[in-house]
């Protein structure tokens, strides 16, 4: 099977802006603060669309429905991957502060939210402004007590951990994480295919609609991690460093595995080892060869690589940098 370029599904969020389309090429409805691209999605209530080729305007649902064992790979199928396409992958423009929150863990989502799965997420940040920042996790030692206390009093604000970032960084966000994006930030973020999301804080703002945003203090006070070591990313770091060539194996964990990948004028191939891949493009662009078919990608592309089509190459790279996300232990090191 060829690769399908996927059309996302453009989301309006308070906190929106409109450098999706000057830094990624999309092309957004005119004054409507765009939040989030949802690239690859098999959500219900967004479902991406494959924008070229024979399968053009169909939803990913509905070729999985029809092609799933050639998409994702027989044993992800008989692993009963077809029912939900396990990524979700996202690009974000936070224009202004995103709502302090938190996602369950699979186990709390199995017991509160049955069919839902919990929801680790990683970001990768394509742009920074000057002084950029984001929250990730509590000051230690914070209790679930002083936590709650300080909901209740409104001084939240002192006890979360305030993190520069700048473009490039790689953050791992596991499930249990309270976390926020800064304003200033486009990043990528790659995350269980879950919208289960609890708001602790938002700010004191008000939404689209002109009323405050729903919080959702109770479920979040049992999925935070309070006190708990947080699960690593299971990256390996720099896995490759040659002229023109940088591969950064970022995650690999039980939901997916990803790496980044950085060419520039000489080719790279990989194999799909029976196995669905995701190509996310952050910046510059290339020929994608997979058998006889060629497809031109550029910065704001995502692609998914049928398992079936087995080895696929990035042709002709001009500074191109890619995010390749793949089931567990399948994205490439070298």
């Amino acid at each position: 099977m060829r690769p399908i370029k996927m059309q996302p599904v453009l989301v309006e969020r308070v906190w929106g802006g409109r450098r999706l389309a000057d830094l990624l090429g999309k092309t957004l409805p005119p004054d409507v603060p765009i939040g989030e691209s949802w690239e690859l999605s098999d959500l219900p209530h967004g479902r991406s669309r494959a924008s070229g080729g024979p399968w053009a305007g169909k939803t990913l649902r509905e070729i999985l429905d029809q092609h799933a064992p050639a998409v994702l790979g027989r044993a992800e199928v008989a692993r009963g991957g077809g029912a939900k396409f396990g990524l979700l992958v996202k690009f974000i423009d936070a224009s202004d502060r995103l709502s302090v929150q938190v996602h369950p863990d699979d186990a709390y989502a199995a017991a509160h939210a049955p069919g839902e799965s919990g929801k680790t997420e990683c970001w990768t940040i394509v742009h920074a402004e000057p002084g950029a920042w984001l929250i990730y996790g509590m000051k230690p030692g914070t209790t679930r007590e002083q936590f709650a206390a300080a909901l209740a009093k409104g001084t939240i604000e002192e006890l979360l951990k305030v993190r520069p970032v700048k473009t490039g960084d790689f953050i791992w966000v596991p499930a249990g994480v309270v976390h926020a994006i800064g304003p200033g930030i486009v990043l990528a973020e790659i995350q269980q295919t879950s919208d289960l999301t609890y708001r602790v804080y938002d700010w004191n703002r008000t939404g689209l609609d002109g009323k405050p945003r729903p919080l959702h203090v109770a479920e979040a006070l049992e999925a935070i991690r309070f006190g708990a070591e947080l699960p690593p990313s299971g990256g390996r770091g720099r896995t490759s460093d040659e002229t023109g060539l940088v591969i950064d194996h970022l995650a690999n964990g039980p939901a997916f595995s990803l790496s980044r990948i950085t060419i520039d004028r000489r080719p790279w191939a990989a194999d799909t080892r029976g196995a669905w891949v995701v190509l996310v493009v952050l910046a510059g662009s290339a020929r994608l060869a997979t058998g006889g078919d060629v497809m031109e990608i550029r910065a704001g592309d995502t692609v998914l690589v049928p398992a079936d089509a087995g080895e696929y190459a990035l042709e002709q790279p001009d500074r191109l940098t890619v995010l390749v996300a793949a089931p567990q232990g399948k994205a490439p090191q070298r």
